[in-house]
């Protein structure tokens, strides 16, 4: 079965995946190494930033927000606030598996549209619980940190009709406070640098692809999409960081041309750890078989900065998309 990709007509064939079966693993071999050592700039902000215990939820909330309650509660998780000079980000916290030895890695998960708001809460509604489950199941030593876009901000600029989501100059607020709490994080659980992971859906997917853009392996070991879109013009700064990109084919939310145009750009660019799975017939919601598959993340686990995974997702073959058919597609 052929799928079919966006990106310029100078690539008919790209190599993507159409299931979720894997390769055994190879030997995995050594790259050049990757520096530990923080952004000054983001160290600095990380410095200045202080974590605070979240407000307890007003009693007129408990209700409406009963199901998220659970949610923390089920999963052990706990409600806080960084702050810094250039503002606050509300963020739901787990820690997993804490008595294995090493250090821990560091998961950032972006929710979608839906959850934005200031209660602290929402941002675990979807997709959290299937998270957390595959984590332990993993046995994974592994910080969960879950933040929660404010109701009046985007994580970053989403895609009008055929129009491009040119990646802004500056971060969103929201957004931008994020890889300061990965770093905060760091040195709060000294936490392995090096195995920083991104991960989020729908609206999240935009934010995961603004932050790899941004920081690529500087920051980050790996990333993982979910019916999300970005700037293909950044693919030249995110070609070295393994990502896998998942997208419903009959997604009416965000069109499934945006994952294929990403992927297409990442292969031109000349990316050999970028993967792409299109589910036949999915809509908007392709996050909850993708979450629930150990398979993505036993390779997502594997990645580390400065080292090649030796797991591969198996590939098929698609047939690329012209901008015309790209632009016709909204």
């Amino acid at each position: 079965m052929k799928a079919r990709i966006g990106g310029s007509s100078t690539m008919r064939k790209s190599i993507c995946m159409l299931g979720c079966a894997m390769l055994g693993a190879l030997a995995a071999c050594s790259t050049e190494s990757a520096s530990s050592s923080p952004d000054p700039a983001l160290a600095a902000a990380a410095d200045a930033a202080v974590i605070t215990e979240s407000e307890p939820v007003p009693e007129r909330l408990q209700r409406q927000f009963a199901r998220e309650l659970r949610i923390l509660n089920d999963n052990a998780m706990t409600r806080e606030t960084i702050t810094n000079e250039e503002g606050s980000l509300w963020y739901c916290q787990g820690v997993y598996n804490e008595n294995l030895p090493g250090k821990p890695a560091i998961l950032v998960f972006l929710h979608g549209i839906g959850e934005r708001g200031s209660e602290n809460l929402a941002s675990i509604r979807l997709a959290v619980p299937d998270i957390v489950k595959q984590i332990k199941d993993a046995k994974q030593k592994v910080i969960l940190l879950a933040p929660q876009c404010p109701g009046d901000q985007l994580w970053a600029t989403r895609h009008r009709g055929g129009a491009e989501a040119k990646m802004t100059e500056k971060p969103r607020p929201a957004l931008g406070m994020v890889p300061v709490l990965i770093q905060k994080k760091i040195r709060e659980f000294d936490a392995d640098p090096d195995r920083v992971y991104i991960t989020g859906l729908s609206l999240g997917g935009y934010g995961s692809w603004d932050l790899m853009a941004r920081y690529g392996t500087g920051l980050f070991a790996a990333g993982v999409t979910c019916s999300g879109g970005g700037d293909p013009a950044q693919a030249e700064k995110m070609k070295d960081l393994p990502i896998w990109i998942f997208h419903g084919e009959a997604d009416q939310t965000l069109p499934v041309m945006l994952s294929r145009r990403m992927y297409a750009a990442l292969k031109e660019a000349g990316s050999d750890v970028v993967f792409y799975t299109e589910y036949p017939g999915v809509p908007h919601d392709c996050w909850t078989r993708t979450y629930q598959n150990p398979e993505v993340w036993k390779w997502l686990f594997s990645q580390k900065r400065g080292a090649r995974s030796g797991i591969r997702p198996e590939q098929g073959e698609v047939v690329n998309v012209t901008q015309a058919e790209f632009d016709a597609g909204w």
